[in-house]
């Protein structure tokens, strides 16, 4: 019997729920940006795939080479962008169920 998923690649959309960037006087009461509502999952993935792919490289390099410690930071928030955008699909997937932390 093949896997069979409650959700379709064309019809599951972002849901606009994945805040990230934390800001304010706690560093966790206001966030910055939040993931827009209604893209197409397929769509949503392959960005976080991107995203994610720049971060594994800044990455790197930045754990490579003593001078490119700049990196380390632009490869945090790459990271928290492809987490908000993989916590909001699975927000759409798996309503009712708590964001991963």
């Amino acid at each position: 019997m093949p896997y069979e998923t409650p959700f379709t690649l064309t019809s599951t959309k972002t849901i606009g729920a994945a805040t990230f960037a934390d800001c304010g006087e706690n560093k966790s009461d206001l966030k910055l940006f939040r993931v827009n509502a209604g893209v197409p999952l397929r769509e949503a993935v392959e960005h976080a795939a991107h995203v994610l792919g720049l971060a594994q490289m800044l990455s790197l390099e930045a754990a490579m080479d003593p001078r490119a410690e700049r990196f380390a930071f632009a490869a945090h928030y790459l990271c928290e962008m492809g987490k908000a955008i993989l916590d909001d699909l699975l927000l759409a997937v798996e309503p009712g169920k708590p964001a991963a932390q």
